[in-house]
This record gives structure tokens, C-alpha cells and sequence, in this order.
């Protein structure tokens, strides 16, 4: 008779190969953040222009090799830091705004807070005088905005484009001038009445939006966690 087969050790399971990509592309999400985490007191201290790349390096314990796997040039993390700052900052933005069925009234709103943060936190206003832009959510939501503005034919600006153009460039801009540091709210109105007038909305309209009270936007710099 055959001998009986002795117990054999069952072979663990291999994890799906699409298993293991995903743990890799959450680590590389956590190490890119990670390192413009580090990357916002470097800046913060040092400013936009003088930090090289092994000041970010040693911030964020890591090898040069690794950063460069993320970012190629710290003007490229300085873009990056802004963007994810700009987004925490539209985040708090967002809900505040949320109820008011006006588009006209939630750009404005949106708008000016947004620049009152911009003025009050050191920290975040110096990253939008280093950069031309607001950051990719603060476009979107702006663009919405702006877009529903137009179809209710709030606007004189029909097209999305030259009206996101205004928007946008108007703020960035504004943000740039001596008075944006000691202008205060009422600087943040005039700005924003000044993009509206160049959307081409009522003065009416402009007045109207701009009595809105401002919900509170607390001043200290946002957090990447």
C-alpha cells in the first residue's frame, strides 16, 4: 500500500499585483506630502527665492534622489506648496459660502474672503505674492460661479474664459500692491467690486453683493495633514 502523504504547509496566498501597486502610489501620495509639509516653514522662514533643494531635504529626512522622484526644482514645490495651501484654504471657504443661491453673491463673498486670509496670514499671503495663480480649486469653484453667473445673465462677460481672466487677475495682482498689507477689509472690497464692475454686473447687483456679511475665516496658517 502506498505510503500516506504527510502533511504538507498550504502556500500563502499572493497578494494581486494590483494590490501592491495601490499600497505604492498611496506611499508616494504620503511622501509628496510629506515633504511640502516640510517644505511650508522652509519657505515661511527663509522666502520664496533663497532655499536650495538640500534645505527642503534635510526638512523632510530625506535622500535628494527621493525628492526628485516629486519635484525637479523647488520652484516646482514652491508651486505645489501654494496650491495645497490655497485648497485648505478654499476648503473652510466652501461651507461658508454653501447656502447662498446668488452666484454673484457667493464670488464676492468667496472673494473676499479669500483675500482677507491672504492679508491676515503672513504665512499664506507671501506664497501668493512668489506665484501667479490661486490654486487649482479656488479656479473651480470660481469658475462655477462664474459660470452660473453668466447663464442667469448676471454678467455682461459672456465668455468663460476672459471672465475667469478677470477674476482671477484681478486678485492676483491685487495681492501683490503695498496696500494689500495694510488695506484691510475695505481694500478687500474695492477689489472685489473691482472684479465685478469688470465682469460687467449692475451696480446694483455689486452693492448688493458686497453688503453680505462676512462669515469668519480664522487667520492662522492652514495645516497639510
Amino acid at each position: 500500500m502506498p505510503e500516506p502523504m504527510k502533511d504538507m504547509p498550504m502556500a500563502k496566498p499572493r497578494r494581486p499585483a494590483h494590490h501592491r501597486t495601490a499600497i505604492g502610489q498611496m506611499q508616494r501620495v504620503k511622501t509628496r506630502a510629506w515633504i511640502i509639509t516640510c517644505a511650508i516653514p522652509v519657505f515661511g522662514e527663509h522666502g520664496p527665492d533663497i532655499p536650495v533643494i538640500d534645505d527642503f531635504v534635510r526638512a523632510a529626512g530625506v535622500s535628494r534622489g527621493t525628492f526628485y522622484n516629486y519635484f525637479q526644482t523647488t520652484r516646482e514645490l514652491l508651486d505645489a506648496t501654494m496650491e495645497t495651501l490655497s485648497d485648505e484654504v478654499i476648503a473652510t471657504i466652501v461651507p461658508a459660502v454653501a447656502g447662498m443661491t446668488d452666484p454673484v453673491a457667493r464670488l464676492a463673498t468667496a472673494a473676499r474672503m479669500y483675500y482677507r486670509k491672504a492679508t491676515m496670514d503672513p504665512l499664506f499671503g507671501a506664497f501668493l505674492e512668489s506665484v501667479s495663480g490661486v490654486g487649482t480649486l479656488a479656479l473651480e469653484r470660481a469658475r462655477g460661479d462664474l459660470q452660473e453667473a453668466i447663464r442667469s445673465g448676471a454678467t455682461r462677460v459672456q465668455d468663460i474664459e476672459l471672465a475667469q481672466a478677470i477674476a482671477v487677475g484681478v486678485m492676483v495682482f491685487a495681492l501683490k500692491t503695498p496696500a494689500a498689507r495694510t488695506g484691510g477689509d475695505a481694500r478687500g472690497i474695492e477689489v472685489v467690486r473691482a472684479i465685478l464692475s469688470g465682469l460687467g454686473v449692475s451696480q446694483a447687483r455689486i452693492d448688493e453683493a458686497l453688503r453680505a456679511p462676512l462669515p469668519d475665516l480664522l487667520p492662522d496658517s492652514p495645516s497639510i495633514g
